[in-house]
Order: C-alpha cells, then sequence, then structure tokens
C-alpha cells in the first residue's frame, strides 16, 4: 500500500511540472517576464484556499504549526525567487542538480544530526546512486564557465530552500503526530502567495494584476497544476508519516526527473541522449533498491 502511495505522489509531482510547463509555454500574456508570479501567486492561493474550503474553513494551528508553516512559506517564496533569478545567469542544469540534490541531502543530514535518523548501507548506495543519475540527466549543458558569483549564490539559495522545505514539512508531522495536516498546507502555501503578492505589489502593481489576463488554454493548464500539486502537497503529509523522509525524497526526487524526461521524449519529441538513459537505468536502479 505504501509502495502504491508513492508512486502515486510521483505521478502526482510529475504532473504538476509537466502542467507547469504547458502553461509557461502556452501562457499568452503581453508580459511573458509575469509568467512566474502569475503561477506562483495562483498555485499558493489555490492550495491555501482549496485546503481551507474542504476542512470546512476550520483553522486552528497550535504554535508549532504556526510557527513551522509560516517559516516553510518563506522557504517557498525563496525558492521560487531563486529558480527565476538563477534561470537569468547560468547554467540551467547545474541549478537543476542543485534543486535535486538539496531536496535529498539536506533532509538526511538534517535528520541524521538532529533526528538520530540513519541509513543502512544499501539505502545509502541508492542514494548515492540517485545523485549520480541527477548529474547524468543534467549532463548536457551542465557548465560553470563564466558563472558569476551571484548565480552561485541563488543555486545555494535553492538547494538550502527546496532542502528544508522537506525539513520542515516532516518536522511538523512528527511533532504532532500527523496532526494539523491541513493548517500546515494552508499556511505554507497560502503564506507563500500573500508574501509573493506583497512583493510584487511593492514592485508594480499595475503589472501584478494585468498579469492575470491570459486566453482558455494557459488557464485551464494553470488549474490543472494548482489541483494536482495541492493534491500532492497533502499526500506528502501523509506518505511522511509511513516512510522515511530520505528514502522518501530520493524516490520522489529521482522518480519526477526520470518520468519529466520520459514526458519532454513522448509530449515533445525532444531526443534523449545515451547519457541521459544511462542516467534513467541508474535512478530506477536506486528506486528499486530503496524499494526492497
Amino acid at each position: 500500500m505504501t509502495a502504491l502511495l508513492v508512486a502515486l505522489l510521483v505521478l502526482l509531482f510529475s504532473l504538476q511540472s509537466l502542467f507547469l510547463k504547458l502553461f509557461s509555454q502556452n501562457y499568452d500574456n503581453p508580459d511573458s517576464t509575469l509568467t512566474s508570479t502569475v503561477f506562483s501567486i495562483s498555485y499558493g492561493a489555490f492550495a491555501g484556499l482549496a485546503t481551507l474550503a474542504i476542512a470546512g474553513f476550520r483553522f486552528a494551528p497550535s504554535g508549532v504549526t504556526l510557527g513551522l508553516g509560516a517559516l516553510n512559506a518563506l522557504m517557498l517564496l525563496t525558492y521560487t525567487t531563486a529558480m527565476i533569478q538563477a534561470s537569468r545567469c547560468g547554467s540551467y542544469s547545474f541549478q537543476m542538480i542543485s534543486v535535486l540534490f538539496g531536496g535529498i541531502l539536506v533532509p538526511m543530514v538534517y535528520g541524521a544530526l538532529f533526528l538520530g535518523e540513519s541509513l543502512n548501507a544499501v539505502q545509502l548506495a541508492a542514494v548515492g546512486l540517485m545523485l549520480v543519475s541527477f548529474v547524468l540527466m543534467n549532463l548536457q549543458g551542465l557548465s560553470l564557465k563564466g558563472s558569476s558569483k551571484k548565480f552561485l549564490l541563488w543555486c545555494l539559495a535553492l538547494f538550502l530552500s527546496n532542502g528544508f522545505y522537506g525539513v520542515l514539512l516532516n518536522l511538523q508531522q512528527l511533532r504532532l503526530g500527523g496532526a494539523e495536516r491541513n493548517e500546515m498546507v494552508v499556511l505554507t502555501f497560502l503564506g507563500m502567495a500573500l508574501l509573493y503578492a506583497v512583493s510584487q505589489l511593492a514592485r508594480n502593481p499595475k503589472a501584478l494584476f494585468s498579469g492575470f489576463r491570459m486566453s482558455t488554454k494557459p488557464l485551464i493548464f494553470l488549474i490543472l497544476c494548482c489541483c494536482v500539486a495541492t493534491a500532492a502537497a497533502h499526500m506528502m503529509l501523509y506518505v511522511l508519516t509511513l516512510i522515511d523522509e530520505t528514502v522518501l525524497y530520493t524516490i520522489d526526487n529521482g522518480g519526477v526527473l526520470v518520468l519529466s524526461v520520459l514526458y519532454s521524449r513522448v509530449l515533445f519529441h525532444e531526443k534523449l541522449s545515451r547519457i541521459q538513459l544511462v542516467g534513467i537505468a541508474v535512478a530506477m536502479a536506486s528506486i528499486i533498491m530503496l524499494s526492497l
């Protein structure tokens, strides 16, 4: 049962990435620079408000959830901002490796140092293989030549924010024994949307409102992305109570990357290099080892 839930979680996150790509490609507002702003605010507001509605607008977070949820909203804001800034000034492949490595290594180190968690030899080997697969699948275009210190700092922000996002989700569930999931989702996502909206309003309020003008096609992809992302966020909090966080994040990050590469081949007719195929094989071997 747990394996099926993890597989569904990977599918949901991969569909989130797919629908986000389709939204970005079809976003037809005259100011294309607002793509990330519109997505982040829509995604956060949808996830937060939908969760409130499903819970019957009952919202009673404890101090623990309130603090961790606010911190995670800040992590999401940092992650989104860093993704935008890093993409403007350096290698996208290195940027993605920073994201993926952070999503696995930060929770693993935190768990070992502060929660007394440890992996056995097979699991450690599987995590190592998954990290190797990330490099192989992003090897094309991987170069730091000419990269600025600013780019490296943004990549560090991606590494830490993606990692601590997972740490804070897991910590909230551990501290409260799986309770207050709805409150954690609301605080994390609605908080991120509010922070992003305030920062955008401070810079250019007219551009913020005009950014939501789009045709039906990108709007459909945006709604689909918000729906699967909201479902994935809730499922992540539940599955974290069933499986070690490092194992979960390794399978999740690796599985999503593999499916995203396959989507690119099937739906967008992008050619796969031999190195990428080797990377997929290594990632699958890692997932199989972690599933034993």
